[in-house]
């Protein structure tokens, strides 16, 4: 039979203890989701927490432990089985969750507590972003010049298959990033923005790895 080792995934979770403090903070913790905790009758127990998974509603016993999963989701575990799946993280390493598929997951899970960059940090350095074509641009390079001749400008149509992303960073420094499309019918104006903005993101990386490994450097 073959054999499977799962994932290390870093969750968050909370111990469901019975009272009434410990219900209301499970019902706010799990309120917007999709799978949000409520006080609901019990056949037997009378007013239970109990949560609406993806499989459907699940009563919570105290000591259970309610997971917040990859995607989101709230669901209860039994204690022994928590005990046996998980144990405390080593580190207060922040969970940034862009998907369960996401290479950043995987990073947070073995990383140590050393100083790294995150994809927040790159958020954090973006002051504004700006898209256009390259026939946006022909068109407006003329307009700087003569406003009246931008009507008259014939565009190329491939300079309409190739999009550009500037983003501005805090200190005024710009990245750029591009996306052609080789197939007029494939072309979508946002899935190239997407992808451009992707290419201006993937140039800022090593713009704060080198900020950060000069400010390491200096503190040794």
């Amino acid at each position: 039979m073959t054999q499977f080792r799962k994932k290390p995934v870093v969750i968050e979770a909370k111990q469901a203890t019975g009272t009434p403090e410990s219900n209301r903070e499970i019902i706010d913790w799990t309120r917007g989701s999709a799978t949000p905790a409520s006080m609901d009758d019990h056949p037997e127990r009378g007013k239970c927490l109990s949560i609406s998974t993806l499989e459907g509603a699940h009563w919570v016993s105290p000591g259970d432990w309610i997971i917040k999963g990859v995607a989101g989701e709230f669901y209860p575990c039994k204690p022994d089985i928590f005990a046996a799946t998980y144990e405390a993280a080593t580190t207060a390493l922040p969970i940034i969750d862009p998907g369960p598929d996401s290479l950043e997951r995987e990073i947070q899970a073995k990383a140590s507590a050393a100083p790294r960059v995150t994809p927040a940090d790159i958020e954090a350095e973006i002051a504004s972003e700006h898209y256009f074509t390259a026939a946006d641009g022909q068109v407006g390079a003329v307009a700087r010049s003569t406003i009246e001749d931008a009507w008259d400008v014939e565009v190329a149509a491939p300079l309409e298959l190739l999009t550009f992303c500037v983003l501005v960073l805090r200190n005024g420094f710009t990245v750029t990033g591009e996306s052609a499309c080789a197939s007029p019918e494939n072309f979508n104006a946002e899935i190239g923005r997407k992808i451009a903005r992707e290419n201006a993101i993937n140039k800022v990386w090593p713009l704060l790895g080198f900020r950060l490994r000069d400010e390491i450097a200096r503190g040794a």
